[in-house]
């Protein structure tokens, strides 16, 4: 999907440089002053920007670069979103209705905090166009919700666990996130039964918290992939082969092509001494030549400071 977003500053007269230059450290110092104590602060980590493979291809040839996109992924633990009392306002009466079914309270508890990210981050990513609790979503049949049809179309991908959500968004390229903590007992049957045999081969004999992390590696990457297609668990994982250090989809199952367009990122998340993996899957606009910049924005602590530290995978 592609946004409509509407930078212009007025209807009559686009604003100069430097009316720009002297108005925006006014308004940010506006907003500042009406934030809440109760709301939410966060924090912009490290960035990064991905050549995309036909960037790579025609770097030698091409005059100009097709803009590439960008990707903000907004990542908070769910206790210290929750503490801020103003992010369940921001939730309607149909993300309750879906909510509430969810019977495991951690699971609801970091479920609830994923769907306040996506919003606050919706309303970043339009500009503050569009309030976070006015955000309207459609569930087409058998795919993804997305952004109801007569909003800013962006693109956006959530993945929880107990103690930490996340959030990619994109108003230009489809997007897929996933994140697992990798501290934690994976059985042998599970491994086998998600496992390419060649990934098999690539991680069996390895030391066993060794084997674990490459597998939850391995298991990221495939749900990114598969929620940035949007057809969820109804791929084979088991048909699915990627490659690790440097990250490549080398099968996208039984008679299917990797995607050429498609590109990989990983990071690891500290929070709380507890350590996550998360793999990003990003599409990119046939033609595009230019970078692709990754952005984290984390959940600020009292002092400021990001809560959980972000570290890219090189």
């Amino acid at each position: 999907m592609s946004a409509t977003r509407d930078g212009s500053p007025g209807k009559d007269q686009p604003a100069s440089d430097q009316d720009t230059a002297t108005t925006q450290p006014a308004r940010a110092k506006a907003r500042a002053e009406r934030r809440s104590p109760s709301r939410p602060k966060f924090v912009r980590g490290w960035q990064k920007k991905l050549k995309g493979r036909l960037a790579e291809a025609q770097a030698a040839s091409a005059s100009t670069a097709e803009p590439g996109g960008r990707v903000d992924i907004w990542v908070a633990n769910p206790d210290e979103l929750m503490e801020a009392k103003s992010c369940l306002s921001v939730l309607s009466e149909l993300d309750w209705l879906s909510l509430n079914r969810i019977q495991d309270p951690a699971t609801r508890r970091s479920a609830v905090a994923a769907r306040v990210l996506l919003r606050i981050g919706l309303s970043w990513a339009s500009g503050h166009k569009i309030a976070p609790a006015d955000w309207r979503f459609d569930s087409p049949a058998l795919s993804r919700p997305v952004v109801a049809d007569d909003m800013p179309q962006i693109n956006f991908s959530i993945s929880h666990v107990d103690r930490l959500a996340v959030v990619a968004l994109s108003p230009t390229l489809e997007v897929g996130i996933d994140v697992e903590c990798i501290d934690q007992d994976v059985s042998d049957a599970v491994i086998a039964e998600f496992s390419h045999f060649d990934e098999l081969h690539a991680v069996g004999g390895l030391p066993r918290p060794q084997e674990i992390r490459e597998f939850i590696r391995l298991w990221t990457l495939k749900e990114a992939y598969s929620k940035m297609l949007g057809l969820g668990h109804s791929l084979d994982f088991k048909a699915i082969k990627f490659t690790l250090d440097p990250v490549d989809l080398k099968s996208a199952g039984a008679g299917q092509r990797p995607l050429e367009s498609t590109q990989f990122e990983n990071f690891y998340v500290s929070n709380h001494h507890a350590l996550f993996h998360a793999s990003l899957a990003i599409r990119h606009r046939a033609g595009a030549t230019g970078s692709t910049v990754v952005q984290i924005v984390s959940l600020a602590n009292p002092e400021g400071r990001d809560a959980a530290s972000s570290i890219p995978v090189v």
